[in-house]
């Protein structure tokens, strides 16, 4: 079956030809996380199916929006190109769009922890961070993964980050919006760098 497309001389109407596809944006935000196995994909995107994840990342390469990757055991992991990266502002203002205006979330809708990595990082606020420069870890059994703040950006990822400044035995929700004070939650570090790194974030922004 031949791609769709709307055939309109307008360069939204092309960049939809390319990712307005369903479940091609929430690719997208997985990858922004990082590099991701098919295995990995499918467990997040639970719903989309395995046949038509595999078109989707098919369409993906083929637009040059992601490469493959091996890894080891002869397996290969899915990463976003510069061109796929080039989506990340794209995101992260539906992202900001979504918690302002979007719908409230539903008793059993699917959540993984890591997607809040990108909220995160789409709720951070330059001028609020000032000259901050920390990297802070969660370490949890629903989340591994990691935020570095530098020069008023951020950066995130997935795994352990070597000699973090903070490390948080919880997840991004627990720590923001959870019952228990934020300084119980911090594992290692010093509470008021953990205080200066909260504010770095406006939760709806």
């Amino acid at each position: 079956m031949a791609k769709r497309s709307y055939r309109q001389n307008c360069a939204l109407a092309r960049s939809i030809d390319v990712i307005g596809e369903r479940w091609t944006l929430l690719l997208v935000r997985d990858l922004l996380v990082g590099p991701r196995r098919f295995r990995d994909l499918a467990r997040s995107l639970k719903g989309m199916g395995t046949n038509l994840l595999s078109d989707r990342l098919k369409d993906l390469d083929s637009a040059g929006l992601i490469e493959r990757r091996n890894v080891e055991g002869g397996a290969h992991s899915y990463a976003l190109t510069a061109s796929g990266l080039a989506l990340e502002p794209a995101i992260l203002a539906l992202v900001r769009w979504g918690l302002v205006y979007g719908p409230e979330n539903q008793p059993g809708d699917h959540h993984q922890d890591d997607w809040d990595l990108v909220a995160l990082k789409a709720l951070f606020q330059p001028q609020r961070a000032g000259d901050l420069s920390t990297s802070v870890q969660f370490s949890s059994d629903e989340l591994q993964g990691w935020m570095r703040i530098e020069a008023g950006a951020v950066s995130i990822g997935l795994g352990q980050r070597e000699s973090p400044d903070l490390v948080i035995g919880g997840t991004i929700a627990e720590l923001f919006t959870g019952d228990a004070a934020a300084e119980l939650l911090l594992a290692a570090g010093d509470p008021n760098d953990l205080q200066q790194f909260m504010k770095a974030f406006a939760l709806r922004a």
